[in-house]
């Protein structure tokens, strides 16, 4: 799995023109599984999919057999503002249809991001957030979680810090995070990371994070200005992957 990370990589080097921050499976801005206090440009907006491990999903609602199982979903995400980042996530549920399982349901949710502190020189960047923020309106029109499921639901705050030295730049991640249902416990608390630009290749990103539970390493790049590509290993040895269009709707130029 080391080697499909090293590929996509090495073809990134050749290929980007551009850089790419995503946590890719929300469609917001940050490392792969963790939260940062990073933006996208304003006026970007982008769509993709993500194919994620059983190791990335919630311990229950995935479930098939009584066993958890690798899926898919698929975003659309926008930044109106420099300080407001907003998607749309669907996650694809198994369920049994005519005897065969089959990727027939869906999980539905909004995210949202808001940063009020900008990064100075300084001083970090402070982004407050939540996942999964559609289902607690739907909560609240129906009048009961109990009929919304909340998979995903967590609220976060984050500090982002960039360094430079020698043309490299090194990112720090630090955030606070609660998931609201029990059974993503293993992900509250203190979690972040740190990311990776090399002075030779700086339109790529190496990350290692910690999720709360278990480490992450990934990487990711903008390809030919628009194609997004991410790969991550969850625990050092779960492989994800995801691909995604991003174009400014404003003609602003990324930096």
């Amino acid at each position: 799995m080391k080697r499909y990370l090293l590929t996509i990589l090495l073809l990134a080097s050749v290929l980007v023109p551009t850089v790419g921050k995503a946590q890719q499976f929300t469609g917001i801005s940050g490392l792969v599984h963790v939260p940062s206090a990073e933006m996208h440009q304003e006026g970007d907006a982008r769509f993709g999919t993500h194919f994620m491990d059983k190791s990335m999903l919630p311990d229950t609602g995935f479930l098939y057999r009584g066993d958890k199982y690798n899926t898919y979903g698929y975003y659309l995400g926008l930044t109106p503002f420099s300080w407001l980042e907003i998607s749309y996530v669907c996650t694809k549920r198994m369920d049994m249809v005519d005897g065969k399982p089959e990727y027939n349901r869906k999980d539905r949710n909004a995210s949202f991001k808001i940063r009020p502190i900008k990064e100075g020189k300084y001083w970090p960047a402070v982004a407050v957030g939540c996942n999964d923020a559609g289902s607690s309106v739907a909560a609240r029109i129906t009048g009961s979680n109990t009929s919304v499921q909340l998979y995903f639901q967590n609220y976060y705050i984050a500090a982002t810090k960039h360094f430079e030295f020698s043309g490299n730049e090194l990112g720090v991640d630090l955030a606070y995070r609660h998931y609201y249902r029990g059974y993503n416990a293993k992900w509250n608390g203190l979690v972040g990371g740190v990311t990776f630009r090399p002075a030779f290749f700086p339109q790529g990103r190496a990350m290692l994070e910690y999720t709360g539970n278990e480490f992450v390493v990934g990487v990711d790049a903008l390809l030919f200005k628009h194609l997004f590509v991410q790969a991550s290993l969850m625990d050092f040895q779960h492989l994800s992957l995801g691909f995604g269009f991003q174009m400014n709707l404003l003609g602003n130029n990324h930096k």
